[in-house]
């Protein structure tokens, strides 16, 4: 029987020696591996993404329940915008609390709040407007007290006024009544105040016969709004202190809120908040809230600042009579100043 001869390879060099791994098995499983930390990545986004469209969409809903006002804080005509302070990094909402008694009927505004999301020096900012600051009024060129321009024209005529006598860029507004500011703290099932003992005894007199003084006192809705609006015990200063230790009760309270608990307090509220802010530009809001600025530090301020006024009496008027260039300068300094411990540390780096 002659030789016998194969053309080709032989398949047997694909075949490892026994006893010694298959080297293309084993690539394949080392190139699986690498790949695997990639992959995970890649399925961790896509999760985050469908999360994140997800809970973008449900508060984007939520957000059109708000009285969106789309004819509100147009372009102030009485001055140049690009002539005010403003910085792309920092948003200035003005808070207005109104005593609405009568219905579309325009009242003086209660409070006025100045909230600002510093994104510079990672900060929220709350500056109260006080409202017996005398202002001169743009329209007519006449002067009155600052809160008398909410009757004239409403939270527009607002934000003209303060922008018109203090030079900084109001971005858009959140107007309240007094029901509204009381609903929302009861849903949140009220807030916790250090009360002084002087504070618990206007409060009994003012038919809160349960309230004391402490680190810590419960209030409802309607306690804490007669809180705030405590005047003739000490001075209106105080008087918009108190105001600023409210909101910030109330937005640590809703930082501790459940987002389920949270949603469901929301859909109650927001009809009867009036905004010019429209439901996407909530929504960011909201978003940027349940990632970001919930570990933002809050820092406050008052306008007018110590040692820029007076007291004077205009037209039978008890009124404050400011320094505006310095005012000017304060909120310049407090609004869009950076840090000066991040700038030493950015200078040593």
């Amino acid at each position: 029987m002659g030789d016998v001869y194969f053309s080709g390879r032989s398949n047997t060099q694909d075949i490892p020696p026994i006893g010694q791994p298959d080297t293309n098995q084993q690539r394949k499983k080392n190139g699986n591996k690498k790949h695997l930390p990639f992959k995970l990545a890649i399925a961790f986004l896509l999760a985050v993404a469908i999360i994140l469209t997800g809970t973008f969409a449900y508060v984007y809903d939520l957000m059109r329940r708000t009285n969106f006002n789309e004819q509100g804080n147009k372009p102030n005509v009485y001055v140049n915008s690009g002539d005010l302070m403003q910085d792309k990094n920092v948003l200035n909402i003005l808070l207005l609390g109104v005593d609405a008694r009568v219905p579309n009927v325009n009242s003086r505004s209660d409070s006025m709040l100045l909230f600002s999301i510093d994104k510079n020096n990672k900060k929220m900012k709350l500056t109260s407007f006080m409202r017996d600051t005398w202002v001169m009024l743009p329209e007519s060129k006449s002067y009155a007290k600052l809160n008398a321009s909410c009757t004239y024209g409403g939270a527009q005529y607002v934000i003209d006024t303060i922008e018109y006598n203090f030079n900084i860029k109001i971005d858009s507004y959140v107007l309240v009544d007094f029901n509204a500011f009381m609903s929302i703290i009861d849903s949140l099932g009220g807030i916790d105040l250090e009360i002084t003992q002087e504070e618990a005894k206007t409060m009994r007199d003012e038919y809160f016969f349960k309230t004391q003084a402490g680190d810590s006192v419960h209030l409802d809705g309607n306690e804490a709004l007669w809180y705030s609006r405590i005047r003739y015990l000490d001075s209106d200063f105080m008087r918009t202190y108190r105001q600023r230790k409210v909101v910030t009760a109330i937005v640590q309270k809703a930082g501790n809120t459940s987002l389920f608990k949270l949603s469901d307090i929301l859909k109650d509220i927001l009809p009867v908040v009036e905004t010019d802010l429209n439901p996407l530009e909530l929504t960011k809001l909201a978003m940027g809230a349940l990632i970001i600025y919930r570990n933002y530090d809050i820092e406050q301020a008052r306008i007018p600042a110590d040692d820029t006024w007076k007291s004077a009496n205009k037209k039978g008027q008890d009124v404050l009579e400011a320094d505006l260039g310095a005012n000017q300068k304060y909120l310049e300094n407090f609004l869009y100043k950076f840090d000066v411990q991040k700038e030493t540390q950015s200078d040593t780096n």
